[in-house]
């Protein structure tokens, strides 16, 4: 009787560590939990004119949607434009034959890159915002931003997203206007 329980024991344990196993290897292998996964998206706000330029607002938003830490670097940011002289073509084989947008910010600080600051985690679902104020010039017609990051210390996977906005016509303002008392009869 004494045998018969210590080989139930056994056994229990034996089919104990075949489940766990297999739902470590669900949780972790067959669905990858310990994979970073994040969403990123990004938005443009054209906050004014001044000087001859659009003073520009990019936001890039971040969301770790894994159930780990996510460390990120090299968090940059892209912008590209066109103006109203510039041809729409397709741009080459490094673009993938996307469209071809010549003018870059980048002119402006000798093709130095740009780099988000703040870059280094997210936790687990969380959420986190990144801004980046720069300028184009004012008869910019459409303006082309792109995001991009590499995840570490796992592995070296870049991660990026891009969009095109057109610039807005002419300068949109806010103006309450308050009538006198006198106005009003």
């Amino acid at each position: 009787m004494n045998e018969t329980i210590k080989t139930i024991a056994a056994v229990l344990q034996v089919l104990a560590l075949i489940v766990a196993g297999g739902w470590a290897y669900w949780k972790f292998i067959h669905q990858r939990m310990n994979e970073p996964a994040a969403d990123i998206d990004i938005d443009l706000k054209f906050v004014g004119k001044q000087d001859g330029k659009w003073i520009i607002e990019i936001t890039s938003f971040l969301k770790n949607q894994s159930l780990v830490r996510v460390k990120y670097e090299d968090f940059q940011v892209t912008v590209r434009y066109l103006m109203p002289e510039d041809r729409v073509e397709d741009g080459g084989e490094k673009i993938l034959y996307q469209l071809n947008f010549p003018r870059t910010i980048d002119e402006r600080i000798n093709g130095k890159k740009r780099f988000f600051g703040n870059a280094d985690y997210l936790n687990p679902r969380q959420e986190f915002r990144h801004r980046y104020i720069t300028s184009i010039p004012e008869n910019g017609t459409f303006v082309w931003v792109q995001c991009k990051f590499l995840f570490t210390p796992q592995k070296n996977v870049k991660m990026n997203s891009q969009r095109i906005f057109r610039v807005p016509a002419g300068e949109v303002t806010e103006i309450a206007a308050i009538k006198p008392a006198s106005a009003l009869l």
